[in-house]
C-alpha cells in the first residue's frame, strides 16, 4: 500500500494525475513555535482517504505563512499555542494550537463535499 501511496506522489509530482490531497509544508525555521512534523503527520492521517484534489498548506510561521503558501486551498500558520486557518492565502479565523487537526480536517471535508 505504500508503495501506491509514494506512486501517485510522484506522478503528482511531475504534473501527470492530480488526485488527493497535497501538502505542502514549510521547511521550519527559528520563528517556528509548534511541532510541525507531528502536525503534518496527523493531517496526513486525516486525509489519507480522500481523493477530491486539494492542496493543503501547514506552515510554522504566523509572519510569512499565509503569503507564501497563498496558492494552497487552504492552510494554518502556526504560532506560540495558536494561529490562523487560510484559505488562498486571506486569513479566515484565529485558532488556538490544540484546535488546528479538528478545525481543518472539518474545513477540508467541508471543501471536498463543495466540489
Amino acid at each position: 500500500m505504500e508503495e501506491v501511496r509514494v506512486g501517485y506522489g510522484i506522478l503528482r509530482a511531475l504534473d501527470i494525475r492530480k488526485r488527493g490531497v497535497e501538502i505542502i509544508s514549510c521547511p521550519t525555521c527559528g520563528r517556528c513555535e509548534i511541532d510541525l512534523a507531528r502536525f503534518v503527520e496527523r493531517v496526513e492521517r486525516g486525509v489519507r482517504k480522500i481523493s477530491t484534489p486539494l492542496s493543503v498548506a501547514l506552515m510554522g510561521c504566523v509572519v510569512n505563512g499565509p503569503g507564501e503558501a497563498k496558492e494552497a486551498d487552504i492552510g494554518i500558520a502556526g504560532g506560540k499555542g495558536a494561529g490562523v486557518l487560510f484559505k488562498k492565502g486571506k486569513v479566515v479565523r484565529r485558532l488556538k494550537e490544540k484546535d488546528f487537526v479538528f478545525v481543518l480536517l472539518n474545513e477540508i471535508q467541508k471543501m471536498v463535499q463543495e466540489r
